[in-house]
């Protein structure tokens, strides 16, 4: 509706009424209204029209549930709230089954973070653990006020979430938390190791609360950096959700709005829990997402059947990963079906990566032969790429020795060295060059 329609209805109602329309019941004085108060009402139509959402942009649900929470009186007196639900046999997050993670075995998991302690992991004996807390800083006045739990029973994840309501019990619910950690065979986390284990301790001192012994921890944070680093955008729990288990988030809060809204259920008490709600849902996706991804990721090592997204750089991140472990054989196989993909892909840098990390693996192993024809099959990819000529130029240098292809190379690899040490290495490997044909002419019959 157009401005000069909405002010000729807005003079109808205000006008008397005419003859053939029937009498109302009016104020004793009926005056047209000031010009101040019809800007004012034309205003509140505009405001209430632009607040209307488009109708071919509806607005995304927000993930909300009834209150999850029930009181328990513990023997001392305090109060601990609790919610808890289960996950089906059948429940995936995203495209991963979160049952996968069952199948982790301990010397992947152990490969995968790079720890001999978990060696002996169980995904049947580990605790999934995520805190929402009142800041970032970790300092002693920071509060874990939600905790939440997962783990296995059979094929069922059971997730127990629990509340600090009032921070004068938060002794009691910090001992569940130290018991639950005390029971459980291996800890799950993501940057658990560095922010929320470290805040648990800070809190379990304050509230002299017994520490318990904590398990090996699998921070799937570190494993995440270095296999999917190079291709997500931020190695954050929710990107890994959307670009490697297939998961969107509708509706989700903002991790930095969730200190507030504890702030201002403290303040409001039940009036508030609507604020509370949401920041439950965002921590039970968290748990699920680290059961999915601690499935996906034993998955890949295992090279068995996976469900999620992966890509050709993330199988180099992966090979990187399993060299450092000290698998040099399975790095290699790893690095080969990287540089395959990436080939298949069109993904030209990537196979030049993978190859020369194969032939890297070589270089450490001894075997000079098969780190030329690693490096060779970069320059496939990469043809003018002169760290790969320079260490191609070392290797016929050293080990073949070939002067004449080292120099070859030697004189395409100038962008890869300092040019004094450049200019030194082209002039020996010319004083080499020349030296052997000498010595061909030298030779009976030549």
């Amino acid at each position: 509706m157009d401005l000069r329609r909405k002010l000729a209805r807005l003079r109808d109602a205000a006008a008397p009424p005419t003859a053939d329309a029937p009498p109302v019941a009016e104020p004793a004085v009926a005056a047209e209204p000031a010009p101040d108060d019809l800007r004012a009402r034309l205003k509140a139509v505009a405001a209430r029209t632009k607040r209307k959402p488009a109708p071919d942009a509806p607005a995304a649900p927000v993930a909300q549930c009834a209150w999850p929470f029930t009181a328990h009186t513990e023997n001392d007196g305090a109060v601990t709230h609790r919610a808890l639900r289960t996950y089906d046999d059948d429940a995936r997050h995203g495209r991963v089954a979160l049952r996968r993670a069952l199948d982790v075995a301990g010397s992947h998991a152990a490969t995968l973070a790079l720890d001999p302690a978990l060696a002996g992991f169980e995904a049947g004996r580990a605790l999934f653990l995520d805190t929402e807390t009142t800041g970032l800083s970790g300092g002693t006045g920071t509060l874990a006020f939600l905790v939440g739990m997962a783990w296995f029973e059979g094929a069922t994840l059971h997730l127990e979430q629990l509340l600090l309501a009032d921070v004068e019990h938060e002794a009691p619910m910090l001992a569940r938390v130290a018991a639950r950690i005390a029971a459980a065979g291996a800890l799950v986390t993501y940057n658990g190791r560095t922010f929320d284990l470290p805040l648990l301790r800070s809190r379990f001192v304050m509230a002299r609360v017994a520490a318990p012994v904590e398990p090996p921890h699998l921070d799937l944070l570190h494993v995440a950096r270095r296999i999917y680093g190079a291709r997500v955008e931020r190695c954050n729990l929710t990107t890994l959700e959307r670009d490697v288990l297939g998961f969107e988030r509708v509706g989700d809060i903002d991790g930095a709005d969730i200190p507030e809204r504890y702030q201002r259920f403290l303040r409001e008490g039940d009036a508030a829990r609507d604020a509370i709600v949401p920041v439950v849902e965002h921590n039970a996706w968290d748990l699920a997402a680290l059961a999915a991804l601690t499935g996906e990721l034993g998955a890949r090592l295992a090279r068995t059947e996976a469900e999620g997204r992966f890509e050709a750089n993330d199988l180099v991140g992966l090979a990187r990963t399993t060299q450092r472990a000290g698998d040099a054989d399975l790095a290699v196989l790893l690095a080969t079906e990287a540089a395959a993909m990436g080939a298949a892909r069109g993904e030209s840098r990537v196979a030049r990566d993978a190859h020369v990390l194969a032939a890297r693996i070589h270089k450490r192993t001894r075997d000079p032969e098969a780190m030329r024809a690693r490096l060779i099959d970069a320059l496939a990819h990469a043809p003018d790429d002169p760290a790969v000529h320079l260490e191609l130029a070392k290797s016929y240098e050293r080990t073949a020795p070939d002067a004449a292809r080292a120099l070859a190379h030697a004189l395409r690899a100038a962008d890869a060295e300092e040019p004094e040490l450049h200019a030194r290495r082209i002039a020996r490997l010319r004083r080499k060059v020349k030296l052997r044909k000498t010595e061909q002419l030298r030779l009976p019959g030549v």
